[in-house]
């Protein structure tokens, strides 16, 4: 083991605009109580119109900088995990650096859907450990849905709200992420999300059709009911496995805060108490990209996270992609 270099969080921080529109305050835009077929989410927060997910990256990073007693210039390699960027190009992660400041890093977009965050922790740790010149990478989650939303659409428009969360990690001598999962499957692809681009290159016709927004694909390939709780207790295993561990040994899980009921039936199939995850669906809304990020940020704050436990990561993202990890909590 030694010698050998490893990666470990060393710090968490989050942001949340200041704009909130709760189930009630929506209910009566929408003409329904919202709250039927939300399962857990009782509230969202809306980013303002100037507001890009750049500036909410920035906000989020400053703070798990400052928990990891770090400076911008400290990073060596930005990595943003979003399906909201500013811009389709340049890559907002240089936006990100530059605002930030941190002139001394390598950066790039990573778009994964809701699944990135863990998919870009994965990645950091993985450059941490076989490249001598990264050290330091801020992994930050950023997310401006609503940005994206008609309001008209009573389906999907009540589901999400904005924020943004960030993780560090830095080189370690103590294997601190310990393995990690993924699956696709990507006739999902025709369900709903954003679809514009090379192949629904944006019109004035589609604009006024208000398609360019996030809606419903036409062919509209629905999602089966488990397709979350159906699959995310086998990549919880997986990870575990891979390192040697059984799920009985995991101390949090921490997944998409999309729905409680998916968690809630993951933990019953998985065969763990509620007590090991962590759920902020109902404080913060629904974050997309930076959710699992902010379910740990406020885990550890609570004192749920300890020295030495054991911590999983479940997320799931639209077309449809999916990824793990497991990391052993080092302080």
């Amino acid at each position: 083991m030694e010698g050998k270099r490893f990666a470990r969080i060393a710090g968490t921080g989050m942001y949340l605009p200041e704009k909130v529109i709760t189930n009630e305050e929506l209910s009566k835009k929408m003409g329904f109580d919202v709250s039927e077929y939300l399962s857990g989410v009782k509230l969202r927060h809306i980013s303002a119109p100037d507001e890009a997910s750049s500036d909410m990256a920035v906000e989020a990073a400053k703070e798990a900088l400052e928990n990891a007693g770090m400076k911008p210039e400290d990073i060596d390699l930005i990595i943003l995990t979003t399906d909201t960027p500013d811009i389709i190009t340049p890559p907002t992660s240089l936006i990100i650096q530059h605002k930030l400041g941190a002139k001394n890093a390598a950066a790039f977009d990573m778009n994964g859907a809701c699944a990135d965050a863990v998919i870009g922790m994965t990645v950091a740790s993985h450059y941490i450990t076989i490249d001598p010149e990264i050290n330091n990478v801020l992994v930050v989650a950023s997310y401006g849905m609503t940005k994206w939303l008609d309001w008209d659409n009573k389906v999907l428009a009540p589901m999400f709200g904005d924020g943004a969360s960030a993780v560090i990690l830095t080189v370690s001598d103590k294997p601190g992420f310990l393995s990690s999962a993924m699956l696709a499957d990507g006739s999902y692809w025709d369900s709903y999300g954003i679809y514009v681009g090379t192949k629904y290159p944006i019109t004035k016709e589609m604009v006024e059709k208000k398609e360019h927004l996030l809606r419903f694909h036409p062919n509209f390939h629905k999602y089966p009911p488990d397709i979350n709780y159906g699959r995310w207790p086998g990549l919880v295993k997986k990870v575990a496995e891979k390192a040697g561990y059984t799920v009985n040994d995991l101390n949090m899980v921490l997944f998409t805060q999309v729905r409680l009921i998916d968690i809630e039936e993951s933990m019953k199939r998985l065969n763990l108490p509620m007590e090991k995850t962590h759920y902020i669906m109902d404080k913060f809304g629904y974050t997309g990209s930076a959710c699992v990020f902010m379910a740990l940020h406020d885990a550890l704050k609570e004192g749920k996270i300890k020295n030495n436990d054991l911590v999983a990561f479940c997320t799931s993202g639209a077309g449809m992609v999916m990824s793990a990890a497991l990391f052993k909590w080092i302080e």
